[in-house]
């Protein structure tokens, strides 16, 4: 039975984190357990439980006297902090995925196909709606993940769950429209790290994968930025 309750706990958090990620809710917007466990069809038991787990990962807070609110976005300072955590746990997943340099290659090839198909998509679809958005998003974390997969390292995995929703979250802030949007930029990159996998160049990878993460910070920023700058002009 305790199993049981565990199991459906986990699966009411990933439904909760699923539509946090996909921006259903503002931030800002309250929670409410009992509308949720309605919703989801389940008792407010496992929802309260999911929302404890979801509090700590820090996609939403706990406010007095209105309970569970989305957690605003992620500012400057997160920000950077953010990528800089990325920047370890990833570069460290490289270096270990080129023990196995030719498995790495071919998963890499795989994930930056996707990710090219999902470009075609969006550019035969001549405008980004929240759908492709997401599978850009989905698309550019999943050449991240193949790292990972290729790492050896099981606690690496582990880490990486931690920085992976505030990933995403970060990238909500994008969702300004196509001008903010870093397609050919994120998949132009991606490409430069790859090529190098495919001259077996580990320091060269190193380089192109700390080099991306930097332009991803730096174009963060400046759409933040923008953001903030169109709140205070309306403001």
């Amino acid at each position: 039975m305790a199993v049981r309750r565990q199991v459906l706990r986990a699966e009411v958090e990933e439904l909760i984190l699923q539509r946090l990620l996909e921006a259903r809710w503002p931030p800002g917007a309250r929670l409410s357990i009992d509308g949720l466990a309605r919703d989801l069809e389940v008792s407010p038991t496992p929802v309260r439980e999911a929302m404890v787990s979801l509090e700590r990962s820090g996609l939403v807070e706990y406010v007095a006297l209105r309970g569970y609110v989305v957690a605003p976005m992620l500012d400057a300072e997160q920000m950077t902090e953010l990528l800089d955590a990325r920047r370890v746990v990833e570069t460290a997943a490289l270096g270990r995925a080129f023990e196995d340099v030719d498995a790495l290659l071919a998963a890499l090839e795989e994930a930056h196909a996707a990710h090219g198909a999902v470009i075609a998509r969006i550019e035969a679809a001549g405008e980004v709606s929240i759908e492709l958005l997401q599978e850009h998003f989905h698309a550019d974390w999943a050449f991240h993940q193949t790292l990972f997969d290729h790492s050896g390292n099981r606690y690496l995995s582990t880490m990486v769950e931690t920085v992976r929703p505030h990933t995403h979250r970060m990238r909500q802030t994008w969702v300004g429209g196509p001008a903010a949007l870093d397609v050919h930029e994120a998949y132009t990159e991606h490409g430069r790290i790859l090529e190098k996998v495919r001259r077996h160049h580990h320091d060269g990878a190193l380089q192109a994968l700390d080099e991306h993460l930097a332009a991803v910070l730096e174009r963060s920023h400046a759409v933040a930025e923008a953001e903030e700058a169109g709140g205070t002009a309306k403001g």
